[in-house]
This record gives structure tokens, sequence and C-alpha cells, in this order.
């Protein structure tokens, strides 16, 4: 139950308590003829009140508030004020017994309001009081103590209902805020519990490994060819150890707050070394600068943004194993310098593209199986890149390749 409900809550009470309390002291004996047709326009000017206030609570309107300015109810209770001022007017003035339906108009801007409008709405209320009271025929110089007195008791109201108002928000703020941080906490053990599992689980696939060889070739005599498969086979898991703690460090790096060094980059150009340094290491793919020369110069670190497009070089080289084009291009969007790294390897999985950049997430296809890697190099491309004040997009379809695009403004994020 949120706190606008339990507003309404109250203010309901309130009004089923002085409905009858009303209509029951006026209907007592007084000095003064009463009429009765005021009192029942006030009371129905409070039920009309109420159920409008639980209208604006439980429908909220879709298209805006009429007065959007002001809180919610403030006319309502300020009709309702006028039509009880009225009823005062032709009931007696300072002495009328309706002044006790004017005090929910005080209480119910409090409740519903904060102080300084609640404070205007009951200003409004007094200065009617005062007009009503003093035209009414009725009033004389003895009555000015009751008339203070009665003013004093409809700003005593706003107050009181105001702090109590302000009070019970403070408390579901507090327990709203402590719900939040318990989920969070719980969030993050859990986060915390899985990535320590499947970090141990990668460390300790490689580790297996080399451990499993490295006794195989101290206890066991072997043909020399065999033996040199085996290095082999123990030199690439200890380099794919090697990548992944360099890259559990990087990534540790630029979460805890990676400061850059921030300098004027001729994209075009930076792309080009990687795009070169790249296509000297492998013969089955042909890596192509497609894009234009006349950008803007960014201002962004020049050694992140090489470990950027390394990173996504790497990943479609790798991703394409039966060799074919690769296709980087550069464009101006906007206020944006994107660069495109298009492949025609073996795709993404619609259903894995929304986790591809978390950390570990791998492509599980049969045709990925034998590709190494660690899952962290595109979580490392989009925090760098978020970091520039940019963001990276993919688009992917299964067997037909894969095209990253990342945007980093061109004055600097």
């Amino acid at each position: 139950m949120n706190l606008e409900r339990k507003l309404a809550g109250i203010l309901t009470t309130l009004a089923v308590i002085a409905i009858p309390a009303t209509a029951f002291i006026i209907h007592l004996p007084h000095e003064q003829e009463i009429d009765y047709s005021a009192l029942y326009l006030v009371l129905a000017a409070l039920c009309v009140l109420v159920i409008v206030h639980h209208m604006v609570i439980l429908y909220p309107g879709r298209h805006g508030k009429l007065f959007p300015r002001l809180p919610p109810l403030f006319i309502g209770i300020t009709v309702y004020n006028v039509i009880v001022c009225a009823a005062i007017f032709f009931s007696g003035g300072v002495n009328s017994p309706l002044y006790y339906a004017l005090l929910i108009g005080p209480l119910a801007a409090g409740i519903c309001c904060e102080l300084a409008p609640a404070l205007l709405n009951t200003s409004l209320l007094a200065a009617a009081y005062i007009l009503v009271t003093v035209t009414s025929g009725d009033f004389a110089v003895a009555d000015t103590r009751s008339l203070a007195c009665n003013l004093f008791f409809l700003f005593l109201a706003c107050f009181l209902s105001n702090r109590i108002s302000i009070e019970l928000r403070r408390q579901e703020q507090s327990r709203n805020e402590v719900t939040t941080l318990g989920e969070f906490i719980r969030r993050l053990e859990k986060a915390k519990s899985e990535f320590v599992s499947v970090v141990s689980h990668e460390i300790r696939t490689p580790l297996t490994s080399i451990h499993g060889f490295s006794e195989i070739l101290a206890t066991k005599d072997m043909e020399p060819e065999k033996r040199r498969e085996f290095y082999r086979i123990i030199q690439g898991e200890s380099e794919r150890l090697s990548r992944l703690i360099t890259n559990l460090l990087n990534l540790s790096r630029i979460e805890a707050g990676l400061e850059l060094n921030r300098e004027l980059v001729d994209i075009p150009r930076l792309v080009l070394e990687d795009v070169e340094f790249f296509q000297s290491q492998t013969d089955s793919h042909s890596l192509q600068y497609l894009g234009s020369r006349q950008v803007p110069m960014v201002y962004a670190d020049p050694e992140r943004l090489h470990q950027v497009m390394k990173n996504l070089l790497s990943n479609a080289i790798k991703y394409s194993p039966d060799g074919g084009p690769v296709e980087v291009s550069t464009e101006v969007e906007g206020k944006y310098v994107t660069i495109s790294v298009r492949d025609q390897g073996i795709g993404i999985p619609p259903e894995e593209l929304p986790r591809i950049f978390e950390r570990f997430s791998r492509v599980e296809r049969e045709e990925a199986l034998g590709i190494s890697g660690t899952g962290l190099g595109l979580a490392i491309v989009k925090h760098l890149v978020e970091l520039h004040g940019g963001k990276v997009t993919v688009h992917s379809e299964e067997g037909q390749g894969s095209t990253f695009t990342v945007y980093l403004p061109i004055r600097g994020g």
C-alpha cells in the first residue's frame, strides 16, 4: 500500500468522522435558527471532495493535470472552503456551528499538499472566513476574540496535519530505501558469487590442461613429435591463462575508474594502423579499410582506442573461421564519429545479442566451440567506449556475420 493511498485513507477516515459529527452538532439545540440546507450543502461538498480525491489517487489522468503547477486537490479544497464559508455566512457567522466542517479544509490541504501550498490554501480560507463573518450582520466587537481563536485553529490544523503527512512520507521513503538497498546488496552478492564461480572455472580449465600435459611429459617417454605437440598445447594454454589474467586486470582497472590520457586523435590513421597490423597476422582474411579520411579528430585516449579496435578486429577474425573479408569503415553521424567493424563469419544468435557485452559471455554455437577466447573482450570494449562518453551497438544474423559500431563523441565525453 503506497503513501498516497494511506493519505487517502486518512482523509476518508476524517470525513467519515466529520460528516456525522457535524450533522449531529448542527442538530443540537442552538440559540439561533440554522438553515439546514446550508449544512447539507457542506456535507455534500465534503463527500464530493473525498470521492474526487480517491478518483485522483486511484485513476490518475492520462493526459496530465488541468493545472499542472498546482498540487492535487488544491482547487477542489479551495472550492470546498468557499462553499463552507458561504454556508457559514447564512448560519450565524463567527458563532456558526458549521465552523467545525471548515476545519476539514486545512486538514485536507496539510495532508495532500506541501507546507507552502497548504498554508496558501489555508490563508485564502482565512481571508474568506474573515470576510463572511465580518459581513454576516451578526458580528460584534466582542466576537473578535472568537474570530482570532478560530483562525488560529485553522492554521494549527493545517500545520499539524502537514507534519503528520511529512513524517509518514519520511517513514515510507526510509522503508523504500531500506528495501532498495537490501535488493541491491542481494544482487551484488549474487553477482559476486557468479563472478567468482566463472573466473574459477575459466582459470581452472587452462591450469588443468597445463598440469595434465606437464605430468605426462614428466612421467612418460614418448616420440619427439608427440612431445613437441604437448609443449605447444602447454604454451597455448599458458598464453590463454595470461590473456585471461590480463583482461581481468584491465576490466578491474576500468570499472574502478580508469583515468584517460586524452588528446586529439586522427581516427582513420589509428584504425588503419590496427587494420595493417592484423592483416599481417592472418593469410585467410582480407582486412579492408573503407572509411572516409575526412572525419573530425576526436578528443580521446589513443591507447584505449587501440585496445577497442584490437578486441573488435580479433573477434571479427576469430569468428570468421573460414576466412573472408573484414571491413572497417568510419563515418560522421551527428556529434559522433563512428567506427564499424563488419565480418562475414558465423554471426550471433538473436537470443544471445542482449548479453553479448556481459563478462564471460560467448557465442554458444557448435561452430564456436573450437574458438579460444576469455569472453571479456567485448565487456572491455563497452566499458572503454562508455568511459569516452560513447556507445557501442551490434547487428548480427546467424551465418551472415556481425557488425559492431562504436560511437565516439567528437568533443569528448
